[in-house]
């Protein structure tokens, strides 16, 4: 059996980002539902940050990481795709349109909690490898932050920034 070249690795990303740069058009002109409101951004941000929090819980509470720890993660992290799943086939007229839309949701915030995670805590071994990392973070942050919020269908729920800022007392 042959294992993935790099040539068979090239093209499965150059397809993966083509199924995400077509679900962001096919959102921002309102054809597929990404983003139901922000309460659906929350959870999709939610299976990103779900397995590094209890992680780090798990780790500081028995000291590593066991075997029930890792099927709580799992089964956890499966409870909330599954439910992202139902919520995206249900937002979408097809199959095919509802696949699209999850990639792009999916992938999205996977991106964007990674680079918010390496702009506020970057790892390189010096400071200008530090620097770089925070530099290419903010980068990607400042490009895709826009087009997450126009993703998003309804301006409503939780987790919507006027809200949160109305919320703290912040805006007008």
């Amino acid at each position: 059996m042959e294992t993935f070249s790099g040539s068979y690795l090239t093209l499965l990303l150059i397809g993966w980002l083509a199924i995400v740069v077509l679900g962001a058009i096919l959102g921002v002109k309102q054809r597929i539902t990404v983003f139901r409101n922000y309460n659906d951004l929350g959870l999709a941000f939610l299976v990103t940050l779900s397995p590094v929090a209890l992680f780090y819980i798990f780790s500081f509470v028995t000291g590593g990481l066991d075997t029930l720890a890792t099927y709580v993660i799992i089964g956890i992290e499966a409870l909330l795709l599954g439910w992202i799943v139902i919520r995206t086939f249900q937002d979408n007229d097809s199959l095919v349109l509802a696949l699209v839309a999850f990639v792009t949701k999916i992938s999205l915030s996977f991106l964007f909690i990674i680079n918010f995670l390496n702009f506020v805590a970057p790892k390189g071994e010096t400071m200008a490898k530090r620097a770089s990392v925070r530099h290419i973070a903010l980068t990607f942050l400042l490009i895709v932050t826009p087009i997450v919020f126009t993703l998003v269908k309804k301006p409503e729920g939780l987790f919507n920034p006027r809200r949160v800022m109305e919320y703290r007392g912040l805006s007008s």
